[in-house]
């Protein structure tokens, strides 16, 4: 009865892998393999010898070359995958999201199929070594060989800095609407403010140029009253205290005749008690248009500081999140929106300036300053309007939150 000998040799790979490419979006992982070979050789009489350990490294050796051409398999198919997930993680949206996962699952397949093969082809190239030897070794003439590979699959993933972006997407699509949603209601209440600006603007305007009108009337007649009329001549009522100064200094030239008994004082308190009162009530009106239009403008102002500092934490989102296509385009947008703002915060606040100004024309009573300075504060109000400035904002506006609605639905 023949006698048979196995000689057994294994062959450990660590990592098929053993140089891994340089990949951006992907992590190989380890591709561990176990060789086992089995050569059984056959003696007739007696128990054959075991095959030589130099023969049996030989046939590993050759096990080994090809099991290492799957190297050269693995690391092509990684960085075309590399690469096609750069294309899509250009907008991490979770349309691409998702078809990068499913080409990371096909490439995984493709791997596992491409290794099953692994171990046919190495029993072929063990079987070509194994007959070179044999014809130098009378013991390998009728051995038979057995290679078994036992392959521990990695599965390529996506690499974490790239996992972190996916996973932070969302988050940060959420956060982008949420600055335009505070930057849109801005606007809306801009756009409010510059309806408003108006009427309240033509009612200071309106109240002002009541009041000279009645405060010129006023002190006539309040000099009428006291018989100083006709002999102060042509008296300049568009400057009250002047005219006032005037009749008096009229009345003490005249003497007697016209003072009658009164002296200079009481004719004074009497023509400034009969004035003050007549255009009390009309001051106190043109005060609460100038406060309600003040108030007006700081509300404005304090909006706009808002919507700047919307627009900078939106340009900040932008800076921070490097892949998003749109990014650029909408931190311009915010710059424009910034400067569209600083413009009319600078026109607001001279408006404030001069709306402080303009609390002059109440000083003693209204009676102090005269009609040709009012009536150039009243043209300098019309040059404080923000209506282009604010058209400037709002179409700023107007184009971030169309260019992030873009972003929100891409990745819907």
């Amino acid at each position: 009865m023949a006698k048979t000998t196995v000689t057994k040799a294994t062959l450990p790979i660590i990592d098929i892998v053993r140089s891994k490419p340089k990949l951006i979006y992907l992590e190989i992982p380890k591709y561990r393999a176990d060789v086992v070979i089995e050569v059984t050789t056959t003696g007739k009489l007696s128990k054959p010898k075991e095959v030589p350990s130099t023969a049996m490294n030989r046939l590993k050796a050759a096990a080994e070359a090809v099991m290492l051409e799957y190297e050269k398999i693995i690391k092509e198919e990684a960085v075309r995958l590399d690469k096609k997930i750069g294309e899509l993680m250009q907008e991490p949206t979770k349309k691409n999201v998702a078809a990068a996962q499913q080409m990371i699952a096909d490439s995984n397949m493709s791997i596992k199929n491409a290794l099953a093969s692994a171990e046919p082809a190495a029993q072929k190239a063990v079987e070509k070594t194994l007959k070179a030897e044999a014809q130098k070794d009378k013991l390998l003439k009728e051995a038979r060989v057995k290679t078994t590979v036992k392959c521990s699959l990695g599965v390529i993933k996506i690499g974490a800095s790239v996992a972190k972006l996916i996973a932070t997407s969302g988050a940060e699509i959420t956060s982008y609407k949420t600055i335009v949603v505070e930057v849109a209601k801005l606007g809306l209440e801009i756009n409010q403010q510059l309806k408003n600006e108006a009427k309240l603007r033509k009612d200071l305007q309106k109240g002002l140029a009541a009041f000279l009108k009645l405060r010129e009337t006023s002190v006539q007649q309040a000099i009428d009253r006291q018989g100083l009329g006709d002999i102060a001549g042509n008296l300049d009522y568009s400057k009250p205290m002047a005219a006032i100064k005037g009749a008096l200094k009229s009345a003490k030239d005249a003497g007697e005749e016209v003072t009658q008994g009164r002296d200079l004082k009481s004719i004074a308190a009497k023509i400034m008690d009969f004035s003050v009162k007549k255009i009390k009530s009309n001051l106190a009106d043109v005060e609460k248009a100038r406060v309600a239009y003040r108030e007006h403008t700081t509300k404005t102002r304090h909006r706009a500081d808002k919507l700047g500092a919307s627009a900078d934490k939106l340009m900040k989102a932008m800076k921070s999140n490097r892949t998003l296509k749109e990014g650029v385009k909408i931190g311009a947008k915010c710059m424009d929106l910034k400067r569209a703002g600083s413009a009319m915060n600078k026109k607001l606040a001279e408006r404030e300036a001069f709306l402080v100004e303009i609390q002059e024309v109440m000083k003693g009573n209204g009676l102090e300053i005269d009609d040709r300075t009012t009536i150039q504060k009243i043209k300098e109000l019309e040059k404080l309007t923000i209506l282009e400035e604010g058209k400037g904002v709002l179409d700023a506006i107007k184009d971030i939150k169309g260019l992030v609605d873009n972003v929100v639905e891409a990745a819907a």
